[in-house]
């Protein structure tokens, strides 16, 4: 079209000049950010299994997995339709810029200026220019659903700021700038006739052609200009915009779903721990630069949509956790960090460089349950847990500040090997008059029941205990235990940060099991079961791990076990974190329920992978947290909700917070709380 912008000597010197200074302005911002990641010095691969990181960024950004799922279908649906539209026009973007930079050669050679440049199978006779406008339409209805939630609705997990709505009216102000821009063209090529042919299927922007084809041809070259202008400043504006706003995640965002760990995701992060290297100061986080670039990545990934603190039972129960927030202040602590470069700072001491005394409350560290419930809501794949349980190993091995008592039990278990202090001579004692068969190294049995410490130590636990072991002698299983043999696996010390205790733990074990030739383990402790399974691997512990429920699911299927009494009528069973959300283990305890006579199993409110937390996991079970509410009373209360006669669980931990919640309820003598274990052993006839 011979009014185009840059068909002249002026329209060149314009439009290179803007293209010019928003590039030297972009990298600039580029270098920044790459400055402030590289603050975080802790060395992490990140860039192995090639083929599945690339397999995530299909799921995880072109497919938006976790977009619209766990209650989020609204704001689901609006950012896939902003979301969808970045990806479908990036390709009329590069047309845009790469039609400006081959018209200016045109000019500065003296060529006569060819068609509009597009990539091929993009033209504008092409369908791709249908899908174009379509996905112009969506996003443009998909942001005034975001201005109503914002605006209207507003969700108490989405912090309303001005620089979320500055992005809002950019991509507005682009969607509306490409359509008057195409539409204004199309008017003009027209010349006050029919719209010019093949071009129908660009069915918004023909809408506008129509709208304004009534001006003169000087008025629609006007509007041509104009638009075209506008949509160059504001594409190049927003794009240096972005980077320096929380929206950063339209750029980091996929790279870090790329980086996502591929560990499993049970397992946390094995540290170097040398006790006679005289360099070494402190083990932990103490300051950014003991954070890997990762974790100070994932800030500018962070979308700051509250998913993850609104899913927190922490947060929910008035503690002074906010995932989000501790994402978020780790990356403005970054930013501060970087323009204070060349300044004198005590990285020792100083509030400004310490990051458990300027950036993030130890509280806030402590009330984590480490139930990876912020993780596996987050869309852009932050890993919130390992930042938080490498701060938690500077306080407990580095200041010895292990929080709100949780001391006592590290002591215990380093003394006798359980939490509980009690003689580890008595690890067995609940077994006298069971005929328990012991583990025998020369005649090795299929399964070691690992018992664990609450399942061999809690006058509770114990009944569970004695009803997997009549279970399993009941279905022929060939087991045996460990007896005094058995060690605590050091699940809360890991996650308390004495990383030094669990590893002195967990090798231990891996002696005591390679030795005795044990190749499958059961447990009833999804603690026990996640440790031994995704953990112990890092000391040479390979063993084939499953849960009581999984076996006890199996000898039903199998017709081993033939449930026959009838049971409680309604059951309501409560997700263990360590048995779903880190080993996706739901169904098998779902189908020992089915399988019990006279039952009607019913859903709480969140299930499955949006199980609540019972509040004992990340060494809580340990502590006194005294503030805000019982985070088993707020779990606790959901459950009721469902008028159950029994509470089904598969946790010794989870037993004891949900019994207290019931019995703080005053409704012990109305729901009992029993393990799966228990409800098939009731229900097993000789």
């Amino acid at each position: 079209m011979s009014f185009h912008p840059v068909t002249s000597w002026l329209g060149v010197a314009a439009y290179l000049a803007i293209l010019g200074l928003a590039g030297a302005a972009f990298a600039y911002a580029i270098r920044l950010r790459l400055q402030q990641v590289t603050q975080g010095r802790r060395p992490e691969v990140r860039w192995d299994q090639v083929p599945q990181r690339i397999k995530n960024v299909f799921i995880y950004v072109l497919g938006q997995n976790r977009l619209p799922r766990n209650g989020y279908l609204y704001s689901g649906i609006l950012h896939i339709f902003i979301f969808g539209a970045f990806v479908v026009l990036s390709v009329d973007t590069v047309n845009f810029i790469i039609d400006g930079l081959l018209r200016s050669v045109d000019v500065a050679t003296g060529a006569p200026p060819g068609g509009p440049f597009h990539l091929p199978f993009s033209g504008r006779d092409s369908y791709y220019q249908a899908l174009a406008d379509t996905f112009r339409f969506l996003c443009i209805f998909g942001l005034g659903m975001a201005f109503f939630n914002r605006l209207v609705l507003k969700p108490k997990r989405l912090p309303l700021t001005r620089d979320a709505l500055y992005t809002l009216y950019f991509i507005l102000a682009l969607m509306v700038f490409e359509v008057t821009q195409i539409g204004f063209g199309l008017a003009r090529a027209a010349d006050g006739g029919e719209l010019p042919a093949g071009t129908g299927h660009i069915w918004l922007s023909s809408m506008f052609a129509r709208l304004v084809g009534g001006l003169g041809p000087d008025a629609l070259e006007v509007g041509f200009q104009a638009s075209w202008w506008l949509h160059l400043v504001t594409l190049l504006g927003f794009s240096n915009y972005v980077p320096y706003s929380k929206h950063s995640h339209v750029f980091a965002a996929p790279f870090n779903i790329f980086f996502m760990s591929l560990e499993p995701k049970g397992a946390i992060r094995k540290m170097n721990i040398d006790l006679e290297d005289e360099e070494v100061e402190y083990f932990g986080a103490r300051n950014l630069e003991d954070l890997s670039w990762k974790q100070v990545f994932d800030g500018l990934a962070c979308t700051e949509c509250g998913r993850c603190t609104d899913n927190c039972p922490a947060s929910m129960s008035g503690k002074p956790l906010k995932p989000m927030d501790i994402i978020v202040q780790i990356k403005h602590h970054a930013e501060d960090r970087l323009r204070d470069r060349g300044q004198p700072i005590d990285l020792a001491e100083d509030a400004r460089a310490v990051l458990t005394k300027g950036v993030i409350d130890p509280d806030v560290l402590w009330s984590c349950t480490t139930c990876r419930a912020c993780m596996e809501v987050c869309p852009v794949g932050n890993e919130h847990i390992p930042m938080i349980i490498d701060m938690r190993r500077y306080l407990t091995m580095g200041l010895g500040e292990v929080g709100h008592g949780a001391q006592t039990a590290l002591k215990k278990m380093d003394s006798r090997g359980n939490p509980w202090g009690m003689p580890k001579r008595q690890r067995d004692a609940w077994a006298e008059g069971c005929d328990v068969p012991r583990w025998d190294a020369e005649k090795p049995a299929e399964y070691l029941y690992w018992v664990g410490c609450a399942g061999a130590y809690d006058d509770r636990a114990q009944k569970v205990t004695k009803s997997v072991a009549r279970l399993m002698k009941k279905a022929g299983v060939d087991y045996a235990i460990l007896g005094n043999d058995e060690s605590c696996t050091g699940d809360s010390a890991r996650r308390l940060g004495d990383e030094f205790l669990f590893q002195t733990m967990a090798q231990g074990n891996v002696e005591t099991l390679n030795a005795s030739g044990v190749k499958k383990i059961v447990t009833h402790c999804p603690h026990c079961f996640n440790t031994l399974k995704n953990e112990y691997p890092q000391f040479g512990g390979n063993y084939e791990v499953i849960h009581h429920s999984e076996l006890l699911s199996k000898l039903v299927r199998e017709g081993k076990l033939k449930p026959q009494g009838e049971a409680a009528g309604r059951i309501v069973y409560h997700d263990s974190c360590y048995l779903g959300r880190y080993n996706d283990i739901y169904d098998p305890q779902r189908d020992i329920i089915d399988a019990l006579p006279g039952v009607e199993r019913v859903e709480s409110e969140r299930h499955h992978g949006r199980g609540l937390c019972c509040g004992a996991g990340g060494g809580q079970m340990w502590m006194e947290l005294n503030i805000g509410t019982r985070m088993n009373f707020v779990r606790t209360d959901e459950l009721l909700e469902t008028k159950p006669d029994v509470i089904a669980v598969a946790c010794n931990f989870c037993m004891t917070m949900v019994d207290d919640g019931v019995k703080a309820k005053g409704r012990e003598d109305a729901v009992q709380v029993l393990d799966l274990a228990e409800l098939l052993d009731r229900s097993i006839t000789d």
